[in-house]
Formats: C-alpha cells, structure tokens, sequence
C-alpha cells in the first residue's frame, strides 16, 4: 500500500497517493472497460467533517476516468439523505465536470443479504445491486467509532450498500457487527481503498468527533491491509478492530503490520494517536459468544 505524509491539502494528497500507486502498479486491466461505483463517505448529509472531502473525491474521479471504464457511477447511500449531501459537499458539481452517473445506492435495486442478529438468527437485509456488481472504489476518511473502534475504507462500503432503513440492522451489539461488516465485506470489498487524512475525525465518531490535522493520504488494492495501516497510524492496533481480525480469518486481505510493505512515509512518522471514542473499552468485547461461534464454524469459508 501507498502513504503519503505530509499532505498539502485535500486533494493534492490522495492525487500524491495515487500517483505513487500509478508507479508500481497497472491499473488499467482493473477499470478499462467496466463499470465502476465511486463511493463516498456521507454518513452525514450536513457535516462536512464526517464525509468525504470534495478535493479527495475529485482526484479519484480525475484518476478512474483517465483508466477508459465503460461507466463510472458516483454512489452513495447516505444514512441521512444522499441528495442533500451530494448537494451540500460540491459532489454534483463533480459529477458533471468528468461527465460520470449520480445514484442513491437506497434507491438502487436490492438484493437480499443474510447477517446476523447477537442471538445467532438470521436477518436478511437489502443491498445494493450496483454495489455488488461494479468495480468498488472507496473514498473515505479515518474516524473514530461508537462500535467498531475506528471506520475507513472496509466499512463505509459494507454499510454504505445496505439501504435505509435496514442499516441500523448491522447493529447488533459489539460481537455481531463484527462479524457482519466481515461477512458483508466478503461480497462488497473495495477494489481500490482509498483514505484521505488530511484531516481525519476522533472522540464521538463517525458524526459528532472534532477535527484532526493529521495530513496522511492512503491507497491500495488491498483493503484490510489499508484499514489495519490506518488503525495503526490512528494510535490503535489491528487486532483490536474485530472486523478485520474477522476479515483475514475470511481470507480478504492482510492486517499483519510486519507483512504489509508500505511504499512512501513511514509509519511512525505519519502515526498521530486519535483520541478514543468515550466507549472504546466496551467495543474491546467483541469476541464472538456461543451463537454467534456457532454461525462463524457453519460459513463456507476459505480457512483451514
């Protein structure tokens, strides 16, 4: 994966990421000829500080254009509403300057998907049909959780895709949502994480948290191993983020900070410690209980 410390500014920090990817590895084979989903974080449709920066979504757009896809759909199913927060972020304006799509991913044709309630029951929830079957490009930033510890590229993707009203569906105390954004992941995981922390979020994430000048930008093709960088460059450490130790058991990607070779910065001189949600400890219990370690050995999954 690519880091790169310290960022100018929104924008010129993910187009600095970007390039250095561009460096070592061949994109084209990925986006030439598809149809490609861009997907935000708008988990507010008012507070800018929660979503996605218009400079970081514009030199993603600027580099997926340039690779010749077929199609590029800027998407998002905002826990809020998704018009306004396209209108109110500048993200409209965007989508006509490189001529892409506009779509409301709660308003896209759903597909049945199964997660799990604490007690081991099955629930089934609606997902995005575009989501499962383009091309995934997530734009997030680094924030601080009132559940899962920390969000980044893995997670604004699984539950970007579930549409309204069944997202609070995925909370189902702090054992299941792990499992479920792991197993939601398995289906709908970025080909392409990309993390702008030119200023990331920390206390009361995802919505309500204060400001970070933390000047970091992110990307690679590997998810779990950008979200596991970013929790490190956070102040926290992977192994306590239940959904990406679920993620690697799942076979989706590498959370081992000794066997992710990061090009660029280094890690700890971009590692700024965000301060922890005031539940952090309680989001610690996370290990799954009897029903739920019952569905966990009955998943086809690709571990021995």
């Amino acid at each position: 994966m690519y880091l790169v410390h310290p960022t100018p500014d929104h924008r010129e920090g993910v187009r600095a990421a970007l390039r250095l990817l561009a460096a070592y590895q061949d994109l084209g084979p990925l986006f030439r000829g598809e149809q490609v989903l861009v997907k935000p974080n708008c988990v507010s449709s008012h507070r800018q500080l929660a979503a996605t920066h218009a400079g970081a979504l514009e030199a993603v757009l600027e580099f997926v254009v340039s690779h010749d896809p077929k199609r590029v759909i800027l998407g998002e199913g905002s826990a809020e509403d998704t018009s306004a927060a396209f209108r109110n972020f500048g993200y409209l304006e965007l989508a006509r300057r490189y001529g892409v799509e506009i779509l409301d991913l709660n308003r896209d044709e759903p597909v049945p998907f199964t997660i799990y309630a604490a007690s081991g029951r099955p629930l089934e929830v609606p997902v995005s049909r575009t989501a499962l079957e383009s091309v995934r490009v997530s734009v997030a930033l680094p924030k601080t959780h009132d559940t899962v510890v920390i969000t980044a590229s893995l997670k604004n993707l699984a539950v970007g895709a579930i549409q309204r009203p069944h997202k609070w569906d995925v909370h189902q105390g702090y054992p299941a949502i792990n499992l479920n954004l792991a197993l939601l992941s398995r289906r709908l995981s970025p080909h392409l994480a990309v993390i702008d922390g030119h200023v990331g979020m920390e206390g009361d994430g995802p919505v309500a948290g204060t400001p970070v000048e933390h000047r970091v930008s992110l990307v690679g093709t590997d998810p779990v191993a950008v979200d596991a960088v970013v929790t490190y460059l956070m102040g926290f450490e992977p192994g306590e983020v239940g959904y990406l130790v679920h993620a690697v058991r799942l076979g989706l990607g590498e959370a081992n900070l000794r066997e992710i070779e990061v090009v660029g910065a280094g890690l700890e001189a971009a590692r700024r410690p965000y301060r922890p949600h005031r539940t952090f400890g309680e989001q610690l219990n996370w290990a799954l209980p009897p029903a739920l370690a019952r569905v966990w050995e009955g998943l086809a999954a690709p571990w021995g």
